[in-house]
C-alpha cells in the first residue's frame, strides 16, 4: 500500500530533533519474507527502508485527524506522517497491524512513482494463468479470463460494479478494502450479484471490505457458506444481522471502528480464532426505538394477540421461511423487494433454533464477551450486549426442541 503524505523523520538520538516536513511517498513492501516500510522524498531519493521487525510503537490516536507516528528501534528514528486522505491512512495503519500480528498480508506490486505510466504497468502485470491479481485503480475485465484465479485484490479502486461472472471463478480470497462502491440505487441493487455464482459461494473463504462506507452487511453474504474470515472494519455498521450465525465456517471476525451496540446471540456459542470489536459503542440504550428490529416492527410488524393467531402467517412470511430452508443462491432482483427487509431482521430462536421473524418473537438481551483465541477490544469493555429472538408461542417452540 502506498500513501502520499507530508513526513517528518526525527533522529531520536539527536539533541535537536528535526522538524522539517517533506512531501513524501510511504509504502509497505515485502522482500524475501521480510516486511518493510519504505520512504522516498528529496532527502531519500533512492528510497529509505525500515524493517517492520524493528517497529517499536505505532502512535495512532490522531488518525482521524490524518496523523500517525511510527517509532523504530533500528535505526532510532520516528516517522511523523500527515496524510490528507484520512481513509487511506487508516487502511495503512490496519495493514501494519495485520503484519505485526503475523497475518498473511498481500502486498500490492505497485512501485514508488516512476516515469512508467500506471496503465503500462498494469498491462505488463496481467497474466491469464496467474492465481493472483492485484488491481491498481479499477476492475479489469480481463480478470474474467483467469480461470484458476484464487486471490483477487480490488483495494483502493473505483468499483461501480463487480461483474456477476466473478461468481464463476474459484476465488478463495477477495478484498475490496478502501474501494469506492456505487452510490446510485440501481448500481447498489446489483453490486452483490456475484455472490450467487455457482462457484464462488463454495470457494470463497476470506472477504475483506474495510473502509468502504457500508451501513449494513449485504444479505448476500448468507450465500457464502464456506466463509472463514470476514473483515468489515472502519465502516458505519450499526448492527450485525442475525443470519450471520449461519456462516458455520466463520472463524475470524473483524468489525472494529463501527457503530455496533450489540452482537447477535447466535454467535455467543461460537469460539473464534480472532475477533476485533474495538472502537464500537456496545452500550445498550434504555430505549430500543432506534434499533433496526424495533423499527421494522413499528413499520411492518404484525400485531399478534393470542397464541392461535401465531399460526396464521402471511404467505410472504411462509415463502421466506421456505427460501431459507431450501438454500439456493439467487440475485436479489429475482425476489420481491419486501423480502429484502426480512433478511435484515430474521434470526433463529435461541431456544428451538428455527427461523423466526420479529413478528412472532420476543427480543431479549444478555451480556458477555465473545469466545475467541485472540480478542481485540477496548480495555474498558468487560462484556457486550447479545441480542436474541425467542418464539413468542412457547408451545410451537417446544415442538422443535
Amino acid at each position: 500500500m502506498l500513501i502520499h503524505c507530508s513526513l517528518i523523520i526525527q533522529d531520536l538520538t539527536a539533541a535537536r530533533p528535526n522538524t522539517r516536513s517533506l512531501r513524501s511517498c510511504v509504502m509497505t513492501k515485502k522482500e524475501n519474507d521480510e516486511y518493510y516500510v519504505c520512504v522516498k522524498n528529496s532527502m531519500y531519493p533512492t528510497i529509505k527502508s525500515y524493517k517492520l521487525t524493528m517497529l517499536q510503537n505505532i502512535y495512532h490516536s490522531f488518525i482521524k485527524e490524518g496523523k500517525m507516528g511510527l517509532e523504530f528501534s533500528e535505526p532510532r528514528q520516528a516517522l511523523l506522517i500527515v496524510c490528507e486522505d484520512k481513509r487511506l491512512l487508516y487502511l495503512f495503519f490496519r495493514q501494519l497491524k495485520s503484519i505485526i500480528n503475523g497475518n498473511d498480508v498481500i502486498i500490492s506490486t505497485r512501485q514508488m512513482p516512476k516515469n512508467v505510466p500506471a496503465k503500462n504497468e498494469l498491462i505488463n502485470r496481467f497474466d491469464p494463468s496467474s492465481l493472483q491479481y492485484v488491481a491498481v485503480s479499477r476492475f479489469d475485465n480481463r480478470v474474467l479470463n483467469m480461470r484458476h484465479l484464487s486471490k483477487l485484490v480490488l483495494e483502493d479502486c473505483d468499483l461501480p460494479t463487480i461483474p456477476v461472472q466473478i461468481g464463476h471463478l474459484p476465488i478463495k480470497y477477495l478484498s475490496i478494502t478502501g474501494s469506492k462502491l456505487p452510490t446510485s440505487k440501481n448500481e447498489q441493487d446489483v453490486f452483490w450479484n456475484w455472490t450467487s455464482g455457482t462457484t464462488i459461494c463454495y470457494t470463497l473463504t476470506t472477504l475483506k471490505m474495510d473502509s468502504v462506507g457500508i451501513k449494513k452487511l449485504p444479505f448476500e453474504i448468507f450465500f457464502l457458506k464456506n466463509l472463514q474470515t470476514l473483515s468489515a472494519s472502519n465502516n458505519s455498521l450499526a448492527y450485525l444481522p442475525q443470519f450471520i450465525g449461519d456462516l458455520k465456517k466463520l472463524e475470524s471476525l473483524f468489525v472494529a471502528d463501527n457503530l455496533l451496540v450489540y452482537f447477535p446471540h447466535i454467535l455467543s456459542c461460537r469460539t473464534f480464532k480472532e475477533v476485533d470489536i474495538s472502537n464500537n459503542s456496545f452500550q445498550l440504550p434504555k430505549s430500543l426505538m432506534f434499533d433496526h428490529i424495533t423499527e421494522y416492527l413499528q413499520i411492518f410488524g404484525k400485531v399478534v394477540k393470542g397464541d392461535l393467531d401465531l399460526d396464521i402467517k402471511p404467505l410472504n412470511h411462509l415463502a421466506f421461511y421456505n427460501m431459507l430452508e431450501n438454500w439456493i443462491p439467487f440475485k436479489r432482483q429475482d425476489i420481491p423487494r419486501t423480502l429484502w427487509t426480512y433478511f435484515e431482521v430474521v434470526g433463529r430462536c435461541m431456544l428451538c433454533n428455527k427461523w423466526i421473524l420479529p413478528d412472532y418473537s420476543r427480543i431479549t438481551h444478555t451480556f458477555a464477551l465473545p469466545s475467541a483465541i485472540s480478542t481485540i477490544k477496548d480495555h474498558t469493555i468487560n462484556g457486550i450486549p447479545w441480542q436474541s429472538l425467542i418464539c413468542r408461542n412457547s408451545y410451537d417452540c417446544e415442538l422443535h426442541v
